[in-house]
């Protein structure tokens, strides 16, 4: 035993002489060498010399107790220095290797604030979600999600972003942090144009108690929100609501300009105006108010107040230096207002001084306004000059230059410059497609080239016909097909020929003759008509004599007509009456007179038609009647060859006065008849055809008409009238409700005729079928052409509706907003109440019930005459008694109970009465409503349950008991059932005894054997489970919620809470199989139930319970591995983990997973530490480790206290070890 002891004494001097103790010095350097690194980050902010100085230590002091802050010091140090590259992997070997440290979530936090400044924004993004997972509850959990949004949005992740915002206003509701992040998730959404959920987030910012910082962002950002969707109301009143609610806002000055702004691009220059001067008046930060200032200017210039314009831009410009933003912008301003104003020299002056400035917008710009400033001045050529170098000069010239340049080609003669200027932009899909369009098709006019404007013009009906220049378009087609001289070398030749035949023998007078033939062929009217009255008086006795005077008239008639669509009104009124002369001169000459009397007929027939054109439509037709009547009399005695023009001129002359007067309609058919009977072979047949179906629709024989129509397009398929014959079978299949061949008909027009005149209706006509067969979408196509082509506001306000119409239908309810709000925009004056209310309607659907509720109420007051205003206030208060607006629902009923027999005006009046517990009013009211609707008897019960209501609510358990028992039989009889039951348990539990509780559960029972289909019998089951539940009935409770569960119209919030306790029953009864299927329904129907994190940690116990260790270990490592538990339940999971290895016999892992419990148990109940470590001191018996156990115990009644009962039992098993480890020695 001696040697021993000295062997060992030698050994400890041995261990002391090879292994000396640290030196003092080598500490005082090491602690030295800290304090100056520290002191240079921490004091000095030498951030580049404290981490060379971190790095260094680091290196020579591994071991030292002050590594873990050296190293998060250096990774401060790397990201103060802006070196967030050495920063990030610093900040991940700190919180690995010191994975204990108090600031290991701060860490993580600044290394993710160091990948965000790296523009690394997606794994920035990750790794702030990392640290709200591993530090769920901590108080910057909040904030790392918000951060964690902001980087996946700035990562164009906007998914993600989302989803991370939503995250965060489900889990921290209650953080302040959660107004900023629906301020943000509502910009996401409207920017993904869902305007509609932005609004309904920002509204819940606007409404919080006391207002968040983010109110006066929120009433901004929806007044914003609404200036973009046209609702100008809207936002005028969520801008003053900000004006009133935080009047030294920010915000408040930037809704000033915003709403003028907005007035400003909507070219309401006027308006705008006036609303960058009360901005101006209003706003106290100087930046917005040089801005204000500069609109105003701007806005007023625009609105040719050119004075007053300049007076603000002098004052701008005076309080400006010249480098400050606004200075050249007012420069600009001034100089254009200048021009404008005739100084002339001042601006081209100014604009000169802008264009020298490099680099300038401003400069880009004034070449522009130069460009502008010749044009008004007429000098074209400088003005293209201008124009050119501008579009050199910048790469975002809006087509409205290029087609303003196009536009001064073409007035200056250089007409291959505008033609290709104006081929490239009719070819885009921008504003001015139809513009250009249209300048080509002139540009080729004015260049004489008639056939390719032609080709442009019809090019443009084809492109664009629903355009609003489409009607002067089809009359420059007219005036091209019918007066120009579409060749004029074939006319020259023809000329030539007629001189030369003239040299070669021909009479002079003939030769005459043929060239005022050929002139009037090649539509050269004016010179025909000078050669056909030269001929006519040169030779008035000639065999030709009679066609000449004919020809004069028809050349006078056509150049009246010609002179009309010059805009030459005065010459074309004197060119008809000398027309209508010749025509008189030569209708009157006696048949024996003329070598040829078909040209006195044609004259004749001229004059009838030329007469009636100068009356009203209903003198015009009767004229045309009694003329033609009369001469086809003698027409068909002497055989003209005019008689088929005449008879189908007649018959279309009775046709249509027959729409006012039926008797002459069958004379219309006669005359169309006599046309086929008497001249088959006539080219008017396919017209006569034309009219004898219109005759037959009017008679409403459409299929006689149908058959007649399309006859005519079978044997005619060439005819000129087939777009015509098409738009009038389309109204005759609507008729015989046959939509499908109407469509089929329409959409050929459609398609095949661009150049119809009817093409507009017929488009709408298409339009209106799709809308009634309910193909929305069909129609809104075909009616949004319309909307941009309208002629006038009644015509686009008529269709718009149409189109709103269908967007309600197809439940695209947003769209169908904006689409009434285009009404109102555009002016309409007419059925402002049905718009109002129809928005009033779509408002209710989005949800929006202040909106609703506020349209309603304005049909009600200021259409109180009209026929909607009664239906708009009874639902204005139906939308407050819902809302529980229950005065305001009242003062809504009372006007309107005179006359209203609608009972639920009545009754909900009575109702808000009892709610608003003016119980004598109440029922006095309901004894009226009795009376007056007697059929109504349902309604009593109401008033009855509300009376009850009424004093339940006041504890009057008595009276409200006897006023739900006199509610038997009828629809409310489960109703009046329920509350007995429920008023028993409610005096029950104010006031507990045997007999009470029996009573109250004695009422549940019956109540859900009486009436097992009531809405109510879900709360009922549940409050009859929660009542065994309390007694430990586990299997009784269990059976009465799954009647819950099974019940009818259970309320989603009844079922999650029932399913939750189903489970804890059948948990509480040991019935672990049925506790498995219920947990695993609850996961499978109720992914969003609030337990859920919950149910899978009961999931893991369940499976622990019925001997499943294995998956019990996979589900609680799945929890654990996921952060999804707080720390009280992650210790019950890592607990279970080291009971079920321990059930298994595999101590080792039980150990290890019991030691965990404690390890990172902190935060959790202590209980569960106590636990694990019995648990672990009795594995350790298991393996024969006595002294480790003891040692275990030993710990426990150290924490615990040895008086404690679980030090008590530790000590036992103490003692009990010893005795058993001194019996073996």
């Amino acid at each position: 035993m001696a040697y021993y002891k000295v062997n060992i004494y030698s050994l400890i001097l041995l261990l002391a002489l090879c292994c000396p103790a640290p030196s003092t010095a080598q500490t005082d350097a090491e602690e030295d060498d800290f304090k100056l690194a520290r002191n240079l980050f921490r004091d000095a902010g030498d951030y580049a010399t404290a981490a060379a100085l971190f790095a260094d230590f680091i290196r020579n002091y591994p071991a030292s107790p002050q590594l873990a802050e050296a190293r998060l010091m250096l990774s401060r140090a790397y990201r103060q220095n802006g070196r967030c590259d050495l920063a990030v992997p610093a900040y991940e070997q700190f919180y690995i290797e010191h994975a204990d440290h108090l600031s290991t979530a701060d860490a993580r936090r600044e290394r993710a604030a160091c990948l965000s400044q790296q523009g690394q924004f997606l794994p920035a993004a990750r790794a702030f979600e990392e640290v709200q997972r591993r530090f769920s509850a901590g108080e910057f959990a909040a904030s790392a999600l918000l951060d964690a949004a902001a980087n996946y949005k700035q990562g164009q992740d906007l998914r993600q972003a989302i989803a991370a915002y939503r995250r965060l206003l489900a889990d921290y509701a209650t953080s302040p942090q959660v107004h900023l992040a629906r301020y943000r998730l509502a910009r996401l959404r409207f920017a993904a144009g869902k305007a509609e959920e932005a609004q309904q987030l920002l509204s819940q910012i606007i409404a919080t108690e006391p207002a968040p910082p983010e109110a006066p962002s929120a009433l901004l950002l929806g007044g914003r929100i609404d200036l973009f969707l046209g609702n100008r109301e809207a936002a005028e009143t969520r801008f003053k609501s900000l004006e009133k609610r935080f009047p030294s806002a920010a915000q408040t000055d930037s809704a000033y300009l915003h709403y003028a702004d907005h007035l400003y691009g909507l070219r309401l220059f006027s308006q705008a105006g006036d609303a960058y001067q009360k901005a101006f008046d209003k706003i106290g930060n100087a930046t917005l108010k040089e801005s204000a200032l500069l609109g105003l200017a701007d806005a007023r210039r625009q609105s040719q107040q050119t004075r007053e314009a300049l007076g603000h831009y002098e004052r701008l410009i005076a309080g400006l230096e010249p480098g400050h933003p606004a200075y050249l912008k007012a420069r600009l301003g001034q100089a254009i207002a200048l021009g404008r104003a005739g100084q002339f020299a001042l601006a081209v002056g100014m604009f000169q001084g802008l264009i020298q400035i490099d680099g300038a917008p401003e400069a880009k710009d004034a070449l522009r306004e130069l460009g502008v400033l010749y044009k008004r001045r007429g000098d074209h050529s400088r003005s293209i000059t201008w124009y050119r170098r501008y579009l050199q000069e910048t790469d975002t010239a809006s087509d409205a230059v290029r087609s303003d340049l196009a536009e001064l080609y073409s007035s200056t003669g250089y007409y291959e410059e505008a033609i290709a200027l104006y081929r490239k932009l009719a070819s885009g899909q921008g504003e001015v497609a139809a513009k250009a369009q249209f300048g080509l098709a002139q540009v080729f006019e004015e260049s004489s080239q008639p056939r390719a404007a032609l080709r442009e013009y019809v090019a443009y009906l084809e492109l664009f016909p629903a355009d609003r220049q489409s009607e002067a378009v089809r009359e420059r087609i007219e005036y091209l097909r019918e007066f120009t001289v579409m060749n004029q070398a074939d006319l020259n030749r023809a000329l030539q020929k007629a001189w030369i035949d003239e040299l070669s023998g021909t009479p002079r007078q003939l030769a005459q003759l043929d060239v005022a033939r050929v002139l009037f062929e090649h539509h050269d009217f004016e010179a025909a008509a000078k050669s056909f009255e030269h001929y006519a008086a040169a030779y008035s006795n000639d065999h030709y004599s009679s066609e000449a005077q004919y020809f004069l008239a028809e050349s006078l008639l056509k150049l009246a007509r010609q002179r009309q669509l010059e805009a030459q009104p005065g010459r074309a009124d004197s060119l008809r009456a000398l027309a209508l002369q010749e025509y008189r001169i030569l209708a009157g000459q006696p048949a024996e007179a003329t070598s040829d009397n078909s040209w006195t007929q044609r004259a004749q027939i001229r004059l009838i038609e030329t007469q009636a054109e100068s009356g009203p439509d209903s003198l015009r037709l009767l004229t045309l009647e009694k003329g033609f009547a009369a001469f086809v009399v003698e027409a068909v005695e002497g055989q003209s060859p005019q008689l088929d023009q005449a008879l189908l001129q007649l018959g279309d002359a009775r046709r249509q006065l027959a729409t006012t007067d039926s008797t002459r309609l069958d004379g219309a058919a006669e005359a169309y008849r006599q046309l086929r009977r008497l001249t088959p072979d006539s080219p008017l047949v396919p017209q006569a055809l034309l009219g004898a179906g219109l005759y037959h629709a009017q008679k409403g024989q459409y299929q006689a008409a149908a058959d007649s129509l399309e006859r005519l397009l079978g044997d005619y398929p060439d005819n000129p009238l087939t777009a015509q014959v098409l738009f009038e079978l389309g109204h005759i299949r609507l008729a015989q409700d046959r939509p499908q061949e109407a469509i089929a008909r329409l959409q050929e027009l459609r398609w095949g005729y661009p150049a119809f005149p009817k093409r507009r209706a017929a488009q709408k006509l298409l339009g209106d079928t799709y809308f009634q067969l309910g193909e929305f979408a069909g129609a809104i196509e075909l009616y949004q052409p319309l909307v941009t082509g309208a002629t006038t506001a009644d015509d686009g306000g008529r269709i718009l509706r149409r189109i709103a119409q269908a967007y309600h239908r197809l439940g695209r309810h947003g769209e169908a907003l904006e689409a009434y709000r285009q009404v109102l925009t555009d002016g309409a004056d007419a059925g402002l109440d049905s718009i109002y209310f129809a928005q009033a309607v779509l408002q209710l659907q989005l949800g929006q019930e202040d909106e609703a509720f506020r349209l309603f109420q304005q049909v009600g007051k200021e259409f109180a005459s009209g026929d909607l205003a009664v239906e708009a206030s009874t639902r204005a208060g139906h939308i407050a008694f819902v809302r529980e607006r229950y005065k305001q629902a009242q003062q809504i009923y009372q006007p309107l109970l005179k006359h209203s027999e609608d009972p639920l005006v009545h009754g909900q009046a009575v109702l808000a009465l009892f709610r608003l517990k003016r119980l004598e009013e109440g029922r006095k009211a309901g004894k009226n409503f009795t009376k007056r609707f007697k059929e109504a008897t349902e309604w009593s019960q109401r008033f009855q349950l509300e009376e009850g209501q009424y004093y339940l609510r006041a504890g009057n358990y008595k009276k409200a008991l006897a006023a739900f028992q006199k509610i038997k039989g009828g629809e409310w009889a489960d109703d009046g059932a329920f509350r007995v039951a429920t008023t028993l348990w409610m005096q029950n539990k104010a006031a507990p005894s045997e007999e009470g509780a029996a009573r109250a559960l004695e009422a549940v029972s019956r109540f859900v054997q009486e009436h097992p289909t009531s809405p109510h019998a879900a709360d009922a089951y549940l409050r009859l489970g929660d009542y065994q539940y309390s007694l430990h009935n586990y299997l009784q409770a269990a059976g009465a919620y799954k009647r819950v569960l099974n019940a009818p119209q259970v309320a989603r919030d009844s079922a999650q809470d029932a399913v939750w306790k189903l489970l804890k029953s059948y948990q509480g009864a040991h019935e672990y199989e049925a506790a498995h299927q219920v947990v695993n329904q609850l996961l499978r129907q109720y992914p969003e139930h609030p337990k859920t994190v919950d149910a899978q940690l009961e999931l893991g116990i369940i499976l622990k319970d019925k001997g499943h260790y294995p998956q019990a270990i996979e589900q609680f490592d799945e929890l654990l591995s996921q952060q999804l538990l707080e720390a009280n339940s992650a210790s019950e999971a890592r607990f279970y983990i080291g009971e079920s290895y321990q059930n298994m016999g595999e101590y080792r892992k039980a150990i290890e997973a019991y030691y965990k419990v404690s390890y990172h148990g902190a935060k959790g109940f202590s209980q569960w530490i106590t636990s694990a470590d019995f648990q672990r001191a009795r594995c350790h018996q298991s393996l024969g480790e006595h002294a480790t156990a003891i040692t275990v115990y030993e710990r426990i009644v150290r924490r615990e206290g040895g008086q404690s009962p679980q030090g008590e039992m530790a000590q036992e098993q103490i003692v009990a070890l010893r005795r058993s480890l001194g019996n073996r020695n």
